[in-house]
């Protein structure tokens, strides 16, 4: 809990009544690996930020999964707009490993941002995270080439090809997994530093 919370503290800045407000609507939650944590077309009416663990979010397009995000530590797992907006989910989201949780409802999240303006700021700041994201993503897919977007998600977040099944991170940049086995072999980077979350 204490890493999460540390990293929060570092961003919105709170108060200890603040931080303590906060604290008491959190409750932790295990998810064993491949739990399905909200599904499309279903209402998100939990958040989680990951303490430790991954996760994806994911367009089940007629059977054929696309990759649209991955989650790990500190991160938000959930659908942020169908939270925020309490209307149907896009994306289905999933665990891929054990994934310890520190969960919050809509309701107390609602409240809490009302009783609070600096966590109505940080919801605002998470809003604005994710907006940012997935611009840049769209930007990618339309003017990058996939083994541009392989080379920069390799130097940005080498994580994901150590921590995601191979599958998942080809759906992600949108290749074959023979283009993605391709791309690997020539870069044997891959095998050093391994991610001290593993």
């Amino acid at each position: 809990m204490q890493r999460v919370l540390s990293n929060i503290e570092r961003i919105a800045r709170p108060s200890p009544d603040e931080m303590a407000a906060f604290r008491a609507i959190l409750q932790p939650r295990i998810l064993p690996p491949d739990a399905l944590y909200a599904r499309e077309g279903d209402i998100c009416r939990t958040i989680a930020f990951v303490e430790k663990g991954c996760g994806r979010l994911f367009y089940d397009l007629d059977g054929w999964e696309v990759s649209k995000e991955f989650v790990f530590e500190n991160g938000l797992l959930g659908s942020l707009v169908s939270f925020f907006t309490q209307r149907p989910s896009f994306v289905h989201v999933m665990t891929l490993t054990q994934t310890q949780l520190l969960e919050a409802n809509y309701d107390d999240v609602m409240t809490l941002c009302g009783h609070h303006p600096v966590w109505q700021r940080f919801a605002q700041l998470l809003l604005q995270d994710q907006l940012c994201r997935l611009e840049q993503r769209e930007a990618s897919l339309l003017k990058d080439s996939p083994e541009d977007r392989y080379n920069r998600l390799l130097h940005e977040h080498p994580k994901v090809f150590r921590r995601v099944p191979p599958p998942y991170v080809a759906s992600y940049l949108g290749v074959t997994a023979e283009t993605l086995d391709r791309y690997q072999r020539t870069n044997p980077a891959l095998s050093a530093n391994p991610d001290p979350m593993e």
